[in-house]
Parts: structure tokens; sequence; C-alpha cells
């Protein structure tokens, strides 16, 4: 079926019946699709929508009742782009080009790998939104070596990664490894880390990203989740890659100090000291990635994709029994303690 004839049959005001049972269907077929999506990454038998998003979680409604038209701009930048332009998964608006080396195509151009810059959801700070993963600073060895794992199937994410590596030739992958590599540390954290008992009623938006719901000014209890929203709603939109465009972590009260203290004793055997891998202050130690002040759901995925064996990799391997007797509460607050240090 052609596109248009796709869009057609949902624009009749009136469907035959093959029309109509084959609408059923295709809705079914998406639904099932995102379903297994879903159910891949996050471990059965949990609700981990917070950690987990997926298309078929997404709402649509704008976040703000301002109307995001036009050519919009951020102060001290001088380009500016129309709000279909930032959200092109091609293209990711690139605001203060001036202040990083030349990008790589593969950072910039989407169509060097079937449509997705690594800029465009990585930014070109590196740092991400909280359904991507922080790349800022990863040694090129570990960024290619966890693009390979991708692409075997060894590390698994329906949703993006998997197909960008299968997508990507290696020469640009390396030369976005190198890239993502040289990038300046953040003068301010990217993550902010604040203790509650109480959130607001939030619903997930457009690209995946968390807001806080601007019809419903309820709160409920945070339980053992951590619910990630932008510190500045416009500026995260715009794709904003300066201070102050990154992301409030709301973790549960007391997260922070129980996850401090499983990191850094082990548990009475229950883990490992994280810095023995991980390097003093969780900054990393070699290949072995940094943990600290990394969006805290993307470390809770990595945790429960480590426990279920959605990676699979050699990397994985040694992380298996570090996290098997782990709970849901144990990975919460981890992650809530290394998103709260400094890199």
């Amino acid at each position: 079926m052609n596109r248009i004839r796709f869009a057609t049959l949902f624009l009749k005001k009136s469907l035959t019946p093959r029309e109509t049972a084959m609408k059923k269907w295709i809705g079914i077929f998406f639904v099932l699709i995102s379903a297994a999506a879903l159910v891949a990454q996050a471990p059965a038998g949990k609700d981990l929508g917070w950690a987990f998003p997926t298309a078929a979680m997404v709402v649509n409604k704008p976040p703000l009742h301002e109307q995001e038209e036009g050519q919009l701009t951020i102060e001290g930048s001088g380009k500016s782009y129309t709000m279909p332009q930032i959200e092109d998964l091609n293209a990711p608006p690139d605001w203060f080009s001036s202040e990083h080396a030349p990008a790589p195509r593969v950072v910039t151009d989407g169509r060097v790998n079937k449509g997705f810059a690594c800029g465009s959801c990585h930014l070109m700070n590196g740092l991400g939104h909280p359904e991507s993963g922080d790349i800022q600073g990863l040694t090129p060895e570990y960024f290619i070596q966890t693009m390979k794992d991708f692409k075997s199937g060894k590390r698994k994410d329906p949703i993006r990664m998997t197909a960008i590596a299968q997508a990507t030739p290696e020469e640009d992958i390396g030369a976005a490894a190198e890239w993502f590599a040289s990038l300046k540390t953040p003068a301010t954290p990217w993550i902010k880390v604040i203790e509650q008992n109480t959130v607001p009623k939030t619903y997930l938006g457009q690209g995946r990203m968390r807001f806080i719901d601007p019809d419903d000014k309820a709160t409920e209890p945070i339980g053992n989740r951590i619910i990630m929203l932008p510190m500045d709603v416009k500026r995260a939109r715009l794709r904003d890659p300066h201070p102050g465009a990154g992301f409030n972590a709301l973790v549960p009260v007391g997260s922070v100090a129980k996850g401090k203290a499983l990191a850094q004793t082990g548990g009475n055997g229950k883990t490992v000291e994280c810095a023995i891998c991980h390097g003093e202050g969780l900054k990393g130690l070699g290949n072995v990635p940094r943990l600290a002040n990394v969006h805290p759901i993307y470390l809770v995925r990595q945790l429960y994709n480590f426990q279920t064996g959605a990676n699979s990799s050699a990397d994985a391997a040694l992380m298996k029994r570090v996290v098997a007797k782990l709970t849901d509460e144990d990975i919460v607050n981890l992650a809530a303690y290394a998103a709260s240090l400094t890199r």
C-alpha cells in the first residue's frame, strides 16, 4: 500500500468493511510492535515506563501554552530554526557551532545512516536528553565497541540504536567517537538531583521527553521512581546545549544517601564498590565509562539490562554478578547517587 493510499484510508469519513478491518489490524500491528519494543528492554512484570520511554506512551499535547511557530532563537546564538527543523532527526540544530570543532558528517547529517544524526538525540554537547545516553567524553575505544555491540545484537535497543549501529559505516562511527571524546566537560552539572516525596503529574511528550501536565495541577507519590523534567521546557524543546537547559531528576527522599552507602561499601556483599572499576567519584577509569552526573534513568535502564541479559556484551558479562542481587530500590538509589555527583 503506498503512502497516499494509506493516508487516504484513514482520512475517509466512511470506510468499507474491508477497509475497516484493515484499519483495525494495522492499529493492532502498531500496538504490538510498540509493546514488543518495550518488552525487549524493560523487565517483564515491572511498571517501568518512567525509565523505558517508548513511542506508544507519547501523548500529543504541547507542554507550553505559547505557540512554537516561525523562526525560533536562543539568546547568544545568532541562528534561528523553525520547530520542524529542530525536530528533524536528519539535521539537528547546531546553535553554537563556534564552540566546538567541526562535527563529522554523521553527527549533523542523518542521511549517513538512514535518518538519525547523532546530534539530534545526544545534542551537540553530547549530553543528550533522558531518553538517550550521555556520550560526552567517552573514550573512542568504548564508543566504538558499544556501537559494535548494538550492531551485533549483544546490546539491544529496538527503538533506535540497533538500527542506527547497523546503518552507520565504520569510518563514520570512528569519526563520531573521536569528536564526542573531544567535547569539553560542562562548567555546571547537566543533571540536578532533587529529593521529593511527591511529584507533579506528568506525561510523555514529543521526543519521548517527560513534561509536567499543564492541565493537571495535582501531585502524586514518587514511589520507587525517578522523574526527569526539563529545567527549562522551552530551551530543552529547542535542543539548547548550554547550561540551564539540562534536567531535574526528582528522586525518592533518602535515595542519594542509600545509593552512596551501597556504592561505597558494596552492601555487605550484595554488590561491589563501584569506584573499583568506575574510578574515584565515578568519573570513569580508562575505558570504563563515567557514571557521575549521567541521566539516572539511563543508568536504571542499563542496570536492568545487565540483570535481564538484554545487554550480553563483554562488559555486561563483568557486570552480571555485580547487579544480580540488586533490588528495584537499590537500582533507583544507585542511579540517584551517581547522577548527583559532579563529573
